[in-house]
């Protein structure tokens, strides 16, 4: 006869539904991802890769966090607004516009393997 464990299973019958958000609740909050500290040379070359895909109208790939998850968007800078510290980029394939905040971005750089398929 062998000893078939059930893991938690077991333990979530003897547990309140309180208890049992709660720890829902937890391990979601475990599972957050924080942005990380940009120090003033990445801002920098972000800048730099900002300004030669909007002149050069480059397709960027732009990783941002956001309510502790990341999310990629790829597309063509169409503006930026330094007041409001946002960009708007605009998808090839579905015209459709994003407005990413500056302080959830994480990474950018150019998308040379669509910019190479449009040439």
């Amino acid at each position: 006869m062998t000893n078939r464990d059930r893991g938690v299973i077991k333990w979530t019958s003897m547990m309140l539904p309180e208890h049992v958000q709660m720890l829902k609740k937890l391990s979601e909050e475990h599972q957050k991802i924080k942005p990380p500290e940009i120090d003033g040379q990445v801002l920098e070359e972000w800048s730099r890769t900002l300004a030669e895909a909007y002149q050069g109208e480059s397709p960027l790939l732009i990783t941002t966090v956001t309510a502790g998850r990341t999310e990629t968007f790829r597309g063509f800078v169409r503006k930026l607004d330094q007041m409001e510290r946002q960009l708007w980029l605009e998808c090839p394939i579905t015209s459709r516009r994003f407005r990413i905040p500056f302080q959830e971005i994480v990474d950018i750089y150019i998308d040379t393997a669509n910019e190479q398929e449009s040439l």
